[in-house]
């Protein structure tokens, strides 16, 4: 089995109680993350990674948002959501790899990834992808627990550490070099949820460096001649 089925096997077994482990806790995250986004009336919005759409609710009404996800279970989820809590804003939520993402170029003006990054076989290539379907000008955010130095923190880990095996995520990425690997121009970051537990980053769609966008679509066209 390759990690992308392990992914889907997990959050197959795991839809039914995602909610209850995940929301509450992480609301702070979701919601902080759309406040600080660059929003204008109409804009675009791709949610990659968008589970059981925990977030969707927070998006204002004037934009169109469109979500992807691996598991059709957890869609499934935020299809009842949308349809329960009647968000127009919503306007397409479909079963995606977000490693081959099925929109053209430039397509979107923002594109973000909430608490994905570190559960998500091969993160560079997904990212590359989020930037490639995001229009010069346009911001990515992307929400992630990293690495870090506090004791505290590293106690909660150390708790979460059977949670964590279920849902393949991991704890230890260091934020410094995802950075640099994905060749992201963060533009500004903050700490939110208990602890400062996770990490947002705003990024820029300009100054990506060029090497690194070259790698990343070179990747994704070897990934495509070889599935």
């Amino acid at each position: 089995m390759n990690n992308l089925e392990q992914v889907g096997r997990a959050y197959r077994a795991f839809a039914p109680a995602y909610d209850a482990f995940f929301g509450a806790v992480l609301e702070p995250g979701r919601r902080a993350a759309i406040q600080g986004m660059e929003l204008r009336p109409r804009a675009r919005v791709l949610e990659v990674g968008v589970g059981t759409g925990l977030s969707l609710a927070a998006y204002p009404r004037e934009v169109q948002v469109f979500g992807v996800d691996l598991s059709p279970e957890m869609l499934g989820r935020a299809r009842r959501r949308v349809a329960r809590r009647g968000l127009r804003q919503i306007l397409e939520l479909k079963v995606m790899d977000a490693r081959a993402l099925e929109y053209p170029n430039a397509h979107f003006d923002v594109v973000v990834a909430m608490y994905v990054v570190s559960v998500t076989p091969e993160p560079e290539r997904m990212v590359g992808e989020m930037l490639r379907v995001c229009r010069p000008g346009g911001q990515l955010v992307i929400v992630n627990h990293f690495r870090t130095e506090s004791s505290l923190v590293r106690g909660v880990e150390r708790l979460l550490r059977p949670l964590h095996r279920l849902v393949n995520f991991r704890a230890d990425l260091d934020r410094d070099q995802f950075v640099q690997r994905t060749g992201l121009n963060v533009q500004r970051s903050a700490l939110v949820n208990v602890l400062g537990y996770s990490t947002i980053l705003y990024c820029g769609r300009e100054g990506v460096r060029d090497e690194i966008a070259a790698s990343n679509r070179a990747a994704r066209l070897i990934a495509t001649e070889s599935d």
